[in-house]
């Protein structure tokens, strides 16, 4: 402050001592115009030039005034139109959210230009259009949310991925994230969005492919990609048992990841696809192999359906896996039926009522009562028949107690061995 007085203080007595000077000394001065001469003294001419600088400075003056005033009206214009967007934006996502599409499509897109953010103004916009059955009119929202910011094209990708495939449009949700998995190959959601078009579309093969890259990123551990997972397998698998074609699915099991592979499900799969394929002898040997390590139930079940080309050997097998797990239904289930596949009717039924008694099962129940029909023990048979349908109807297990075993029919004499007790 001092500065600015002193400042001020030396200009005017410069200008006062320069005056005095013009003053003391004033001659005259001719100024030519045209054919006019003016003549002037000198100090009345340092007045005008003094006062037209004068007036210049204030002309510039207004100019930059005048101009700024015409920037400032426009910053207050673009801050009104950018309060309105936000308003507009804001009201749009809660009518969005309300279900009440035409009136969130209309207001966020009344001024998305004007928008600080007008991506999400045309995203949420189109997806109100794809809520309102327009697809045409969300894709051409969709390239303006492109237009508005260019590097959002993952983002707009995958919203528009999204709605395609809510929509069942299934060939160009697939082509939309083949597009998005060449921009961005690593990125987990448009992998997972692609597995489950891959799916609806039952394309088992280009799935198959997929799914090291699936277990690579932890994405087959929710429930929705584990169901995805084994659509895959019963597809494939089921494709080649179908066809009989045992070469295909030893080849497929084989280009399965190990994660997979060592999958208790995928295990049952395959040797269920070997059994469907008639090749009992196959799934033995890999169910056998399979319970070196661990035992399996639903392994364990399905070896008690296949055709053995060695009953005795698979009665073994069968033995010592309950001898491993004494009582285990499933294993006296399991040899309840190799028994009753050897003839040795009087062992089967033992083991059959020792399993139900376990572990009541709607199916263990009709082949006992078939058994005990061979048997000529029809008043067993009848009450097997009557406990199996009540476990049906209230899924309530009741115990199962056979009247004194009764002597067989001639036919079958030969084949009835006494049973074993537990």
């Amino acid at each position: 402050m001092i500065r600015f007085i002193l400042f001020c203080l030396l200009i005017g007595l410069g200008g006062f001592w320069l005056a005095q000077q013009v003053l003391a000394h004033s001659g005259s001065s001719f100024i030519k115009w045209g054919g006019q001469v003016y003549e002037l003294t000198t100090a009345t001419l340092a007045v005008l030039v003094l006062l037209a600088c004068i007036a210049f400075y204030i002309l510039i003056s207004l100019l930059r005034e005048l101009w700024g005033l015409r920037q400032r009206f426009h910053r207050l214009r673009d801050n009104h139109l950018h309060t309105k967007a936000n308003r507009s934006l804001n009201q749009g996502l809660i009518q969005l959210t309300e279900g009440h599409w035409d009136k969130a499509e209309q207001l966020l897109t009344e001024h998305a230009e004007h928008s600080e953010t007008p991506l999400l103004n045309y995203l949420g916009a189109a997806r109100a259009a794809h809520m309102r059955d327009a697809p045409e009119r969300r894709d051409e929202l969709l390239k303006k949310a492109i237009e508005s910011d260019n590097s959002a094209q993952i983002a707009v990708g995958v919203s528009q991925a999204e709605m395609q495939l809510s929509a069942e449009q299934l060939e160009q949700a697939h082509a939309t994230l083949l597009n998005l998995r060449a921009l961005a190959p690593k990125n987990a959601y448009v992998l997972k969005l692609l597995a489950k078009v891959l799916y609806k579309q039952q394309n088992w093969e280009t799935l198959l492919e997929l799914l090291p890259e699936l277990q690579k990123q932890n994405l087959l551990n929710s429930e929705t990609m584990s169901n995805v997972q084994a659509a895959t397998l019963v597809g494939l698998f089921g494709k080649y048992a179908e066809q009989k074609n045992i070469d295909k699915l030893q080849t497929l099991w084989k280009r399965l990841p190990p994660a997979i592979r060592e999958q208790a499900e995928a295990m049952y799969v395959y040797a269920a696809s070997l059994h469907q394929a008639d090749a009992d002898s196959l799934a033995e040997q890999f169910i056998t192999q399979v319970h070196t390590k661990t035992w399996q139930a639903k392994l364990a079940d399905l070896y008690g359906r296949l055709q053995h080309p060695s009953l005795s050997t698979a009665v073994q097998n069968a033995e010592k896996w309950l001898a491993q797990q004494p009582s285990n239904p499933v294993s006296l289930l399991l040899l309840a039926r190799l028994h009753r596949q050897q003839k040795l009717w009087g062992v089967a039924k033992s083991y059959y009522e020792t399993s139900l008694n376990q572990a009541p099962d709607p199916e263990a129940y009709l082949e006992l009562a078939e058994l005990l029909e061979i048997m000529g023990e029809t008043a067993n048979a009848e009450h097997c028949y009557r406990l199996g349908l009540r476990y049906c109807i209230r899924q309530q297990g009741e115990r199962l107690v056979l009247a004194a075993s009764q002597r067989p029919k001639k036919a079958a004499e030969g084949s009835y061995q006494p049973a074993p007790t537990f």
